[in-house]
């Protein structure tokens, strides 16, 4: 094996390696007589095919994973001789692929920096007074009674009123052809601007038992629904029934239904939420600054090929959120396009933090043993819910419970940070 390392940058590193021919043939050897061993040809008895027949009908799949096994091999052979580290998978370019010559191929990366992180004890943050006042515990309140309101029909009117709940027969028609999905001889319909986006609510408002009504509404063509983009429908409804929302009242017994002893005590409870949640977003924030901070201090490069691959990331998990929101493919193409450079600003910082908290972590040793990380994957696969198998069987993957074990270790990391900063409380409220 011959092997060239040039330098094109101070993190940059491009290897050429060079197979000889004797050791192409020993491998090429070996892989032919595991394939005679395993493979029957006619006229011939098992494990007994000759090398020229073998040649003529599997040679193109044995030099090609001749080559995938050497590239491979060898790669990794001149980065641990050389003493190389590559932040991310090497990119491979082959060169020469005559197996009857010789294998020449090149291995271009970046490195880790090596980086001492400094100026990172005693940070001073600003860290909010957290104050849940009497209004907000009162708004939760409300809230869990919106939750746990019922439904009761209005017997003395006939007539809809903003707010209520009807049953309803709905039918949506493009010209004279009714939707796939548009029709419901018993749809439950909040009638409020708020609730319904087909204009619903102009019609249903004031709308009597009984009475036909319809309203045209006319569809961007970007909008998500296929059926309906770029096309007038004609939305009809007759209303049956008509109901309010009747909310518990707010008093001991509805604390009772929601597990405390009283009313006192269900409020005291709501505000420790809000204060528990509060406290996680002012300490989030605190863990923000600080990182900030020690960003600001530590002036690093960062590897390019470390931050395409945090920018294709971003854009993968943009491109699923996007397709989940049933957004067409090629809005979600250019929506995509449109966010680039936003998307390469966030990849950068978020390579950039993850490099500096990598680092702390090595000089302050900190590790995250097994037991927590098999800890933190139960509970991860336990909130999973239905998709508790399919969590499970992605953390049997070593890759990946290594990827969850260095998320792990940078929050350890930021711990450390916020142990040894000195909080300055303001009096902001939540």
């Amino acid at each position: 094996m011959q092997v060239n390392i040039e330098t094109p940058s101070a993190l940059r590193r491009k290897v050429t390696i060079e197979i000889e021919q004797d050791e192409i043939k020993r491998e090429l050897d070996q892989a032919y007589n595991e394939l005679r061993r395993g493979v029957v040809l006619k006229g011939f008895r098992p494990g007994h095919a000759p090398r020229n027949l073998l040649e003529r009908f599997f040679g193109d799949q044995v030099r090609g994973e001749v080559i995938q096994k050497l590239v491979r091999e060898y790669t990794e052979k001149a980065l641990e001789e050389n003493s190389l580290r590559p932040i991310v998978t090497p990119e491979i370019v082959t060169e020469e692929t005559d197996l009857n010559k010789s294998l020449k191929f090149s291995a271009t990366f970046d490195l880790r920096p090596e980086i001492t992180v400094k100026d990172y004890e005693g940070l001073k943050v600003p860290e909010s007074k957290i104050e849940v006042k009497d209004e907000e515990v009162d708004q939760a309140l409300g809230t869990l009674r919106e939750r746990q309101g019922t439904l009761k029909k209005i017997e003395d009117r006939k007539q809809v009123n903003d707010g209520d709940y009807v049953l309803a027969a709905v039918e949506g028609l493009i010209g004279d052809q009714p939707l796939s999905a548009g029709k419901s001889e018993d749809r439950l319909l909040e009638v409020s601007k708020r609730a319904l986006a087909h204009g619903l609510d102009e019609i249903l408002t004031g709308a009597e038992i009984g009475q036909p009504v319809s309203a045209n509404r006319s569809y961007e063509p970007e909008y998500s629904q296929k059926e309906l983009a770029g096309k007038t429908v004609e939305w009809r409804a007759q209303v049956k029934e008509i109901y309010q929302r009747v909310l518990p009242a707010l008093d001991d017994e509805f604390a009772k239904d929601n597990g405390t002893a009283d009313l006192a005590e269900l409020r005291k409870k709501v505000r420790d939420d809000l204060e528990r949640h509060a406290r996680a977003e002012a300490d989030a924030r605190v863990r923000q600054g600080l990182l900030e901070l020690v960003i600001e201090r530590n002036a690093i490069e960062v590897p390019e090929s470390l931050v395409r691959r945090e920018t294709q990331a971003m854009e993968e998990e943009l491109s699923s959120t996007l397709r989940a929101g049933g957004l067409p493919q090629e809005q979600v193409a250019e929506q995509v396009r449109n966010a680039a450079d936003d998307l390469k600003r966030r990849a950068e910082k978020r390579a950039r933090t993850a490099l500096i908290l990598d680092a702390l972590a090595e000089q302050e040793k900190i590790q995250v043993g097994d037991e927590d990380l098999g800890d933190r994957v139960a509970k991860l696969v336990t909130e999973a819910g239905r998709a508790r198998d399919r969590a499970a069987e992605f953390y049997r993957h070593e890759e990946n419970r290594e990827v969850l074990r260095g998320t792990m270790r940078r929050e350890k990391t930021l711990d450390l940070l916020l142990e040894r900063a000195q909080r300055e409380t303001e009096s902001a409220s939540s």
